[in-house]
């Protein structure tokens, strides 16, 4: 059965939602970013609700909403360490540990086109917190997530077994009108993303961070489903 994610018209939401939703789409635009950055072939291998989920974005002052559990959410020194050092530039990753973390991630439009990913950690010492990221289409095609303050990373997209996979190949800094490159060893490391369907509504989250010489920095893994305003 093929998964359509819910729209819900509310900017934040007034609780947690625990249960499966139906949910229906409002004025979701077509968006074919990932298929033409992915290619035909391997756009038609990924699972038919990875298509569905990445072949629309939210409409104007509306939002696409998800849940679930962040099963584990682990940082290793230095990966705590650029965690808090990142929050001079945002807050693109989670500067907390811990185990079946409650987690919602809400998708909006933003004022580029592209589509911002809030994703809201509930940890049960720490409270709430936030980590925000824009993606968007690039000059040339390609995919890049925009993490704060000019910085960005280029990702290339790929299929593995059915999953969408997005992989970190460069970080840079934008400022006054130019790019430069950051070095890799001055970065968290590459990031690789993955995206995979599950049984029914659900979906499978994982993100791990490798750094070249630190070794795996951040890791996060976790099973989220689409939730309905009703």
């Amino acid at each position: 059965m093929g998964i359509t994610s819910a729209v819900i018209r509310k900017p934040e939401w007034a609780e947690w939602r625990t249960r499966d939703g139906a949910g229906s789409r409002f004025g979701a635009d077509r968006d074919e970013t990932y298929k033409l950055t992915l290619g035909e072939e391997a756009w038609h291998r990924l699972a038919p609700e990875v298509r569905e989920r990445f072949s629309f974005k939210p409409d104007r002052d509306e939002t696409v909403c998800y849940a679930g559990t962040m099963q584990t959410v682990t940082l290793s020194f230095m990966g705590w360490l650029f965690a808090q050092t990142c929050r001079l530039i945002g807050t693109p990753l989670s500067p907390y540990r811990g185990e079946n973390v409650p987690m919602r991630i809400v998708l909006s439009r933003d004022g580029t086109n592209g589509v911002r990913w809030r994703r809201t950690y509930r940890f049960e010492k720490a409270g709430e917190f936030t980590v925000c990221s824009t993606k968007c289409k690039g000059r040339d095609g390609e995919v890049i997530e925009h993490i704060g303050c000019g910085f960005q990373m280029r990702l290339r997209l790929s299929e593995e077994s059915g999953a969408l996979v997005f992989t970190s190949t460069a970080y840079e800094c934008a400022l006054f009108g130019r790019t430069f490159s950051i070095p890799t060893l001055l970065t968290p490391g590459r990031t690789t993303v993955r995206h995979e369907q599950l049984i029914g509504d659900r979906f499978r989250f994982s993100l791990s961070v490798i750094h070249p010489m630190l070794g795996e920095t951040i890791f996060q893994d976790g099973v989220f489903y689409s939730v309905s305003d009703r």
